[in-house]
């Protein structure tokens, strides 16, 4: 069950991704879609092993291509979240997602390592992997940075 962030509560970043590696969170939307959660965090990146679902590929066997994007955007916001303080928050203004091969089935390994992060704008990199090493997608996403009454993430600021 995800825990809840109450509007008006500012968001400890750092406690947010300790309990979504350890497993006692998870962004509402995120557990809504079934997304997994991440296996570690540093600053500047997150990363993280899942075993594919079979009930969300298409006919011919492959992970429906949605799914991965959801994935990556989840894996560049949280990437983006290891760099803010906890009066910041993000908005993602752009995902942009290549497949390279089919994923399908077995353990897909997903990495994101913010390449770039300015005062309002975070650059982050996601990467697929197979077990075997094969890259399978990748994705960029520009992450907005936001602060104030603009401030955006599990809640807004006080």
């Amino acid at each position: 069950m995800p825990l809840r962030a109450l509007k008006g509560w500012a968001v400890n970043w750092r406690e947010m991704l300790d309990g979504t590696i350890g497993g006692s969170f998870q962004h509402p939307a995120l557990h809504r879609l079934g997304l997994p959660n991440f296996s570690g965090w540093e600053s500047g990146r997150v990363w993280g092993e899942w075993e594919v679902d079979p009930e969300i590929c298409n006919p011919d066997g492959a992970l429906f291509g949605g799914y991965l994007a959801a994935l990556a955007d989840a894996t560049a916001g949280h990437a983006v979240a290891t760099t803010l303080d906890d009066e910041e928050g993000f908005a993602t203004a752009d995902l942009h997602i290549s497949y390279y091969r089919p994923v399908r089935g077995g353990r897909l390994r997903f990495e994101g390592v913010v390449v770039s992060r300015g005062r309002q704008i975070g650059h982050v990199e996601v990467r697929f992997t197979s077990e075997g090493g094969d890259v399978l997608a990748t994705a960029r996403a520009t992450e907005v940075v936001t602060r104030g009454a603009r401030r955006r993430g599990l809640g807004a600021s006080p």
